[in-house]
């Protein structure tokens, strides 16, 4: 008799035995998939969202003066040298276009008023309040966008100016509506400046098409920040690509943390899965004492029981790996996105089968060693006084 035949022989035997082990791998397999293409969803969607709350990027003028602008220092725009919208375009040509989520263009130039020196900031208003996404902007409804003739203020510039929303203030002897005031925010380049239409500014500082800098918001999950970097280096001339450190490193941390989670609940289920097959194989094996002293009375070696234990680990292993991958997939495709309430569509994966499945092979034979070498050695002769 073939040594896979007695071993499903021993299975068939033994269904409610055998139902259990393929019921605990299929919920470890299961509660893995799950958990790791969840968990991989939820990555993708913090990752994502934490590229577009706020520039990760700078693009400025290539000169060997000194700014801080979001909290860094970076070389400054000088008015001898500056960039000029005809970069945009260019930005959308590098390899990883997709990944620049929001591009910001902006101005910088100063008036006084009442003998106050104001920063003047020239933007483009959607893709700037879809930049800063934290402002809460008093006077400007949800989803409100400035026209030409109106500008925000920082909470400072207001403050000192004595200024709210719907009063007039006079740039650069053109008179503007204030349609918000930006709440605090700690930051000077946002407290204390004006913010107005990028075209309205160029033309009133005879600069058209003239820009001091471009904050960019890239997604940095499926990209690394700095081979974008580099790729929007090679494509503008004179200018140089700064990093934001510190909004990728937070970034990275919290994705980090997932990724811990997720492999700490695996190791555990990992773990609860062979513990669970080695007890039931050992169960098995005593159960079994006068079978496995009759096959050793009648010639079998001890690679032959050691084999036929590890086979009958094997075949439910792999049939627990295979209803668990399924198990698993299919709940995380029909309700991951739904439990982890991300916006990331969790679709079949297909390569995870391979994983299963050898997962659960390896994990059914390395829990079963030790009952079959157990098997392999009983003293045929102490078994056969069981007859």
């Amino acid at each position: 008799m073939r040594l896979t035949a007695i071993a499903i022989q021993n299975l068939l035997r033994r269904k409610l035995r055998s139902a259990l082990l393929v019921l605990s791998v299929v919920i470890g397999v299961a509660s893995i998939i799950f958990l790791y293409t969840t968990t991989q969803a939820m990555q993708e969607d913090v990752a994502n969202k934490l590229d577009q709350f706020g520039s990760n990027l700078l693009i400025l003028p290539d000169t060997d003066q000194s700014l801080t602008f979001g909290g860094i220092t970076v070389e400054a725009p000088t008015q001898v040298k500056e960039l000029n919208m005809s970069l945009i375009p260019l930005m959308k040509t590098i390899k990883n276009k997709e990944t620049l989520a929001t591009i910001a263009p902006k101005l910088l130039a100063d008036t006084t008023i009442n003998g106050q020196s104001i920063l003047l900031l020239g933007v483009e208003f959607p893709e700037e309040l879809h930049l800063k996404k934290w402002w809460k902007i008093n006077g400007l409804a949800n989803q409100q966008t400035p026209a030409a003739n109106e500008v925000i203020l920082g909470n400072d510039v207001a403050r000192s100016l004595g200024l709210s929303p719907n009063r007039t203030i006079v740039l650069k002897g053109q008179n503007f509506r204030v349609a918000g005031v930006i709440q605090p925010t700690g930051s000077a380049e946002n407290d204390q400046a004006v913010f107005l239409d990028l075209n309205v500014l160029q033309k009133l500082v005879a600069k058209p098409n003239a820009i001091s800098l471009i904050e960019a918001a890239a997604f940095c999950y499926s990209c690394p920040i700095d081979e974008v970097s580099k790729q929007l280096a090679a494509v503008l001339p004179a200018t140089k690509v700064t990093a934001l450190k510190s909004a990728i490193d937070s970034r990275n941390d919290t994705v980090n943390k997932f990724n811990l989670l997720a492999r700490t609940v695996s190791l555990l289920l990992f773990l609860a899965s062979g513990l669970v097959i080695t007890m039931t194989m050992k169960s098995s094996v005593e159960e079994r004492t006068r079978e496995i002293g009759v096959f050793r009375a009648i010639g079998f070696r001890k690679r032959h029981l050691l084999q036929a234990t590890l086979t009958e680990a094997g075949i439910l292993s792999v049939l627990g790996g295979l209803c668990g991958y399924f198990l698993g997939m299919g709940a995380a495709v029909n309700f991951g996105s739904l439990i982890s309430n991300t916006q990331v569509q969790i679709l079949w994966q297909f390569n995870l089968l391979i994983y299963a499945l050898g997962g659960s092979l390896l994990i059914g034979l390395m829990a079963s060693l030790y009952p079959a070498w157990r098997s392999a050695n009983l003293d045929p002769s102490a078994s056969l006084r069981y007859l």
